[in-house]
């Protein structure tokens, strides 16, 4: 029988390997981490209510807030998305790491730390008899090793946290567009608590210029030093996040998951909830591979039938706001609040999955 070998320890690539040991399959983990929180602070601590639900992992235990909402800042525009209860988590990556670990293991994963492979020693596991499945971030090693076509776009961001911020409420989120420091993307300011307060930056990286001095020019606007003023620097991180899919995610005995295969949301940058999503379809194709010998290359076609039409209108509405002046935005904005969009996006928002809107809308209008 066929094993499963997963390069990456994260949280997507441990939630498929734990779906295979459950079918009592030979699966295991390789990461070059020494600690599975290692490197966890740099990816984003907001997640959807809905969207964790719906995973099936544990997260409890990591919770540090809870957001009702959000204030999209477009120049002299704000667009108030609020609901009555609560919408997101903001989660210690850290924590949820660690509590992903154990859940994995303890279901029989094999996980192998501290074991950094490069490109000669992935291929050493093309031998006929293995499943290989990269999991390995946005800039993946077996994709690499494997010749896999070119992620096309990514954001890079930078994001610090601070402790003795000014935060007016604590449920709330504010995101910021502008083309002045946010090309392609937005800066953020995310309360983790009433004194502690995430700010970060995303630019596209077609714009020759590093995210921290974007990151620079956003804390530095009179909209947003009022927060840092007398506060404390804990840390601070840069990242890379894809933000389009690979014209292909399977070929032979090896299939690319989560960042590694674009699986993110073009608009956020955010990868967990579809990660996860498309790591159960994967795990399934690879089961059915093994037990009953069905095309391992059809699992791109599985993950995009079921997850490819939200991720494409993410990428369209990115495209979208990329591609606009900031003057068109602010009068689309104005237009879209006198319409109702504060209170339909309030009461019918989706942080995931934006074609349910666009069908809760249009059904909105039959009824009417």
């Amino acid at each position: 029988m066929k094993r499963v070998v997963v390069v990456g320890a994260g949280i997507i690539g441990l939630v498929m390997a734990k779906e295979l040991a459950s079918h009592g399959l030979e699966t295991t983990v390789y990461d070059g981490k020494k600690d599975v929180s290692e490197g966890s602070e740099k990816a984003s601590g907001i997640l959807s209510k809905k969207g964790l639900e719906l995973s099936g992992i544990d997260y409890k235990d990591s919770i540090v807030n809870t957001l009702s909402g959000a204030r999209l800042h477009f120049g002299r525009q704000t667009l108030n998305v609020i609901a009555k209860n609560v919408q997101a988590y903001v989660l210690d990556r850290g924590k949820l790491a660690e509590a992903n670990y154990r859940s994995a293991v303890k279901a029989g994963v094999e996980v192998k730390l501290g074991s950094r492979l490069d490109l000669e020693r992935i291929r050493d596991f093309d031998d006929g008899n293995t499943v290989i499945v990269g999991a390995d971030g946005a800039v993946s090693s077996v994709a690499r090793a494997f010749a896999f076509p070119q992620i096309k776009s990514f954001v890079l961001t930078y994001k610090a946290e601070y402790k003795n911020a000014k935060i007016n409420n604590r449920n709330i989120v504010d995101l910021y567009f502008s083309k002045k420091y946010a090309q392609g993307f937005f800066g953020w300011v995310a309360p983790y608590s009433d004194s502690v307060a995430e700010l970060g930056i995303g630019i596209t990286d077609k714009v020759k210029k590093h995210s921290m001095m974007a990151f620079d020019s956003f804390t530095g606007t009179e909209e947003v030093k009022g927060t840092i003023d007398g506060a404390e620097l804990i840390k601070g991180h840069a990242s890379i996040i894809p933000v389009s899919s690979r014209a292909k995610t399977a070929e032979g005995n090896v299939i690319l998951l989560g960042d590694a295969a674009g699986q993110t949301k073009a608009t956020t940058g955010g990868g967990i909830i579809f990660g996860i999503a498309c790591a159960k379809v994967a795990a399934r194709s690879i089961y059915l591979h093994i037990k009953d010998g069905r095309k391992l290359s059809l699992y791109d076609k599985d993950w995009r039938r079921s997850y490819g039409a939200d991720l494409k209108m993410h990428a369209a509405l990115h495209d979208y706001y990329s591609k606009v002046s900031e003057a068109h935005m602010e009068r689309f904005i104005g237009i879209a609040k006198a319409l109702g969009a504060e209170s339909f996006f309030s009461k019918y928002g989706d942080m995931d999955s934006p074609t349910l809107m666009l069908k809760r809308l249009f059904l909105r209008k039959l009824v009417k």
